[in-house]
């Protein structure tokens, strides 16, 4: 099994399908993915350890569900991040979802959404610099993934368009957050 962040890829212990710790880890993973968003500053690896630590995700909270090293490896692959003035692409971000997508079957793919939904609604919709243009990156990504149920997850183009709406939700919340970061008297 491979753990898939926007910019950085791991290699993991494999679970077995349907297993209650790959359902614990793909819930965090969908969980990460939507926290990513605030990959802005360099304190974002302690924001998403304190991040894990309140979300109530379906399984529970996370830092308290998986093994201590799987939980410091997700907050190290998901803390990786291009340096200030060093563009990276959105093709890059893109392979990564598509890839992650492509790994995964029904139940995995359900997991990821809930735990990114929970997320969204219970981390990031509350603060301020929560706008609507968040607010509809996320929900065309939300709708999206039931079409993407509907097809049993076999239509590739759906899953390309999954990954892309992931991307620019991924793009479109950052840089609303690296804007509000620069306000912050913790901005550096």
């Amino acid at each position: 099994m491979t753990i898939r962040a926007p910019y950085h890829v791991m290699h993991s212990t494999p679970y077995k399908a349907y297993s209650f710790e790959r359902e614990v880890l793909f819930e965090t993973l969908g969980a990460c993915w939507a926290l990513s968003s605030r990959n802005v500053s360099g304190l974002f690896a302690m924001q998403l350890q304190i991040d894990l630590s309140r979300v109530q995700l379906l399984y529970g909270v996370p830092s308290t569900n998986l093994p201590e090293p799987l939980l410091f490896q997700l907050l190290t692959v998901f803390q990786s991040r291009p340096r200030n003035g060093q563009p990276v692409g959105l093709r890059h971000i893109e392979h990564n979802a598509l890839e992650l997508i492509e790994d995964m079957n029904e139940a995995d793919f359900l997991n990821f959404t809930t735990g990114f939904q929970d997320a969204v609604n219970q981390i990031l919709e509350p603060l301020d610099c929560w706008m609507q243009e968040c607010r509809q990156a996320y929900l065309a990504l939300k709708y999206y993934g039931l079409n993407l149920i509907e097809t049993g997850l076999k239509d590739c183009k759906f899953k390309r368009t999954y990954a892309d709406l992931l991307v620019n939700f991924l793009h479109t919340t950052q840089r609303i957050f690296l804007q509000d970061s620069k306000t912050s008297s913790y901005y550096f």
